[in-house]
């Protein structure tokens, strides 16, 4: 399959549809920016807040420290490790029965499942809230970018 740039509200991604796809994208991301709740399904109750840590690859595992919200796009079984320093946890995919999840439950840590682009909407550093009860995320402070010079 053939992947194609195509520019969708002032900014280019890498997308396998057509245009009419990225544009839909763009802007449930824009209204997710602009304040709009984001919503998963339920796998642990309880609510928490704390600092985004986005993890994309293994060794972002490291970056995580006492009381964050990691940010994931699996729930991967590597995330049990450090479930016991974490306020809560959100993830892409998975499931209800993922590793992870079922040691979210256990230390009682509040954990989501199933929020689309969820690692392009948070970035490392933003404070969230996740609610464990209504099944939803708010971003409740962005972190400024640095501009690079």
């Amino acid at each position: 399959m053939k992947t194609e740039s195509v520019q969708c509200d002032q900014s280019y991604e890498e997308y396998t549809s057509d245009e009419e796809d990225c544009r839909s994208k763009a802007s449930i991301l824009s209204g997710y920016l602009n304040g709009d709740t984001i919503r998963g399904r339920i796998a642990s109750l309880g609510v928490a807040m704390g600092r985004a840590v986005v993890i994309t690859k293994d060794d972002d595992i490291k970056k995580v420290k006492e009381g964050a919200v990691i940010i994931s796009r699996t729930a991967s079984p590597k995330l049990a490790v450090i479930l016991s320093k974490v306020n809560a946890i959100v993830t892409e995919n998975g499931g209800l029965s993922s590793n992870a999840m079922v040691f979210a439950r256990e230390y009682g840590i509040p954990a989501l499942v199933g929020v689309s682009w969820l690692t392009e909407i948070i970035r490392d550093g933003d404070i969230v809230r996740v609610d464990g009860i209504k099944g939803t995320v708010e971003i409740e402070e962005r972190k400024k970018l640095r501009r690079v010079k």
